[in-house]
């Protein structure tokens, strides 16, 4: 799971995520829960959590405002389809402790306001991988913004398992790299930036760690509360330009979903 940066989900894309909910909930009368899948059931059958919930995320641009609104929460795997909260995708040839898998993100980097020329979201597809081992989960995806920067993203990320009594917390550690392409179009100037702002800039490529993690509480029956926290510690090519605004970024995920 690679948790949505910290600003709202474009229109479209939620009205599009939101048709995919409705569409696998189609399958749940006929969906297994995730334990009778690892026993030999169907390993065809829908396995998840979908629901609803509260995306909180501080905008990394100054004088643009933090956004929260509501999205879906996706968090399944049928077959080969699988969708991590902001990942999707299908999982292709078995690749040591997992697959290789082609997919796309659900990002919106873009914004409009704070006296700056507006940026359009990217359109992030690639290559990817989960490999699931007894100590943890790694996961390491190449993707190339199809969207207006044309850059590439590397990201490199540990999941672990922690039960603690009715509360399972999953620990994330992640590391982004973002391409010059990529910095250049979000934080670096245009002509009419940089005579606002007094300055040109142009940062170069950038690594961003974060630090995250993903709660999940047992409500009542398939009901289970998910809280996902995630701070990205932002590099400092990226923290010298005139538009950046603070040198992190928080995102908080709030919501209340049915486990199949």
């Amino acid at each position: 799971m690679h948790a949505a940066p910290s600003t709202k989900a474009p229109a479209l894309l939620g009205a599009l995520m939101t048709a995919l909910m409705l569409t696998l909930a189609a399958f749940a009368p006929h969906a297994a829960h995730s334990d009778e899948v690892s026993k030999g059931a169907d390993p065809e059958a829908f396995s998840g959590d979908i629901g609803l919930g509260v995306l909180h995320g501080a905008s990394g641009i100054l004088g643009v405002q933090a956004r929260t609104s509501v999205v879906p929460y996706l968090n399944f795997e049928k077959g080969r389809l699988f969708g991590r909260i902001d990942t999707f995708g299908v999982k292709t040839l078995p690749l040591g402790a997992g697959h290789l898998e082609l997919l796309g993100q659900v990002r919106s980097d873009g914004y409009k306001g704070g006296g700056w020329s507006p940026r359009k979201d990217p359109v992030p597809l690639g290559l990817g991988t989960l490999q699931v081992t007894p100590i943890g989960a790694f996961g390491l995806n190449v993707l190339h913004d199809f969207g207006a920067s044309g850059g590439t993203l590397l990201q490199a990320r540990y999941l672990a398992e922690l039960p603690l009594g009715r509360l399972t917390l999953y620990p994330e550690l992640g590391l982004e790299r973002q391409s010059a392409a990529y910095t250049r179009y979000y934080l670096g100037t245009t002509a009419a930036d940089a005579a606002a702002a007094g300055r040109a800039y142009q940062p170069g490529a950038a690594l961003n760690p974060y630090v995250g993690g993903l709660i999940e509480l047992p409500v009542s029956g398939p009901w289970v509360l998910n809280l996902y926290l995630r701070r990205v510690f932002v590099d400092r090519t990226l923290a010298n330009s005139p538009l950046a605004g603070h040198g992190h970024r928080d995102t908080a995920l709030l919501a209340l979903t049915w486990r199949y």
